[in-house]
């Protein structure tokens, strides 16, 4: 009676053995590849064992080919053995049933149960050895990785010489071809592209804050961009004169306060370096003028130099002020850290009550500052506009008018419709922006 029922049992065992083995193995192969890092980091330094050997896998590509070709291997074994096996057990079974129903010739029985075997056993083996273990292994790598890798570990040291034997062939097949396993390794590296592209869908999935993913964004493209674009332009720069007393000097704190100022000697072609706001502040006496306050030097640098490498030699210098210079040595605007740092976060203003560089109107349309980027005036407005030669809205209006610009002027760019409302010198402070109609 056991043994009778021992020998029924048995086939169905060794069968869903193969089926879960083959799963394990899939698993295995999609765990280790979607492995978040940042997790098994923590957990790694945290003291999790399991967390600190799919650590020391991740971080060596040829842990990574072995642990996969283990898999592979492990795949291939269990697919055969359920083949070669289970296809065999349950044809005879299906056979005799056939049989039972009527098939009148054995032949018969035997096709049509070699033909449900397959059908029956290709879909447990999809379904249940390839398809659920490869979406929970997907969906739940942290934890899938975690239990499973130690377990693979162990048919790792048991196939260690097939999977060996097998990387070898793999690679020297590879190589025939041209592609070397260090540079398929290296396309684990994401450009900054594709790292915009995963912030933007983890933004729209919910699981990164919009505003996060905005500065993740800035970031990204924060080094492509130059000094001229992120510097305060030179018809707004307010500088304090070396020949300033302390009366010039109280007038200049109230019209335009500022925590830092270039010291110039005469026109800001001529920038000595910077006074902190405290070094003004009742460090004039009667009679004295700024020439006698310690200027702080300040590095100079081009406009072609980009915002990450103007950070950097702000840090090397120790200076939260540089000096952008245009092609012909003369100053062509200042860069604060300030400035740096709104490049990424946004707009920081110390008064609540200033205005917004873009501000909403109605029916879609802007009043944007004159030094806001044409590339921004036009996201905002839902368009694409870039100028190749001008980076600012007032830019792009001298650029189109050909002359100082008037409050009521409006040119028309691209998409875009401008019409400037108020001037600052001959450039324009604040523009409404809005698309061309019929555009």
């Amino acid at each position: 009676m056991l043994e009778a029922l021992a020998a029924a049992i048995a086939p169905t065992l060794i069968v869903t053995a193969l089926v879960l083995a083959n799963g394990l193995f899939v698993a295995a192969e999609f765990a280790i590849v979607g492995a978040p890092r940042a997790t098994i980091d923590r957990l790694a330094n945290g003291g999790n064992r399991a967390a600190r050997l799919v650590r020391r896998i991740v971080e060596d590509a040829r842990e990574v080919d072995r642990f996969i070709a283990t898999a592979q291997l492990g795949i291939t074994l269990a697919s055969l053995g359920l083949g070669m096996y289970g296809e065999h057990l349950l044809a005879e079974w299906l056979s005799v049933k056939f049989e039972a129903l009527g098939a009148s010739r054995w032949i018969a029985a035997h096709t049509l149960g070699s033909i449900g075997a397959i059908a029956v056993l290709t879909y447990i083996h999809i379904v249940v050895g390839e398809m659920v273990p490869k979406s929970i292994a997907l969906a739940k790598a942290d934890r899938a990785v975690l239990w499973i890798a130690p377990l693979m570990r162990g048919f790792q040291l048991v196939l260690f010489p097939f999977v060996v034997v097998l990387n070898g062939i793999g690679n020297a097949t590879l190589a025939l071809f041209g592609v070397r396993r260090q540079e398929m390794s290296a396309e684990s590296v994401r450009t900054p592209d594709e790292l915009a592209y995963i912030v933007r869908e983890s933004s729209a999935g919910g699981l990164l804050k919009k505003q996060s993913a905005t500065v993740v964004q800035e970031l990204l493209e924060f080094g492509d961009l130059t000094a001229g674009q992120v510097m305060v332009p030179r018809v707004r720069v307010v500088g304090v004169d070396v020949a300033d007393q302390a009366p010039e000097v109280a007038k200049l704190l109230r019209d335009a306060p500022h925590s830092r100022y270039p010291v110039i000697d005469g026109d800001l072609d001529h920038i000595m370096g910077m006074v902190h706001v405290k070094d003004l502040l009742g460090g004039l006496a009667p009679g004295q003028t700024v020439r006698s306050l310690s200027a702080r030097p300040v590095p100079f640098v081009p406009e072609t130099m980009t915002a990450d490498q103007v950070l950097a030699t702000m840090r090397q210098q120790r200076s939260q002020l540089v000096v952008v210079m245009d092609e012909h040595g003369g100053t062509a605007g200042i860069i604060t850290l300030e400035d740096l740092i709104e490049e990424v976060v946004g707009e920081l203003t110390e008064d609540a009550s200033a205005p917004a560089e873009i501000r909403p109107r109605e029916q879609g349309r802007f009043v944007v500052a004159g030094t806001v980027r044409v590339l921004d005036a036009g996201a905002a407005i839902g368009a694409v506009v870039e100028h190749p030669d001008v980076e600012s809205v007032s830019g792009l209006v001298l650029a189109l008018l050909g002359r100082p610009a008037k409050v009521g002027d409006v040119v028309e760019y691209e998409e875009m419709r401008i019409e400037v409302l108020t001037l600052r010198g001959r450039g324009v402070r604040e523009a409404l922006v809005e698309r061309r109609a019929g555009r």
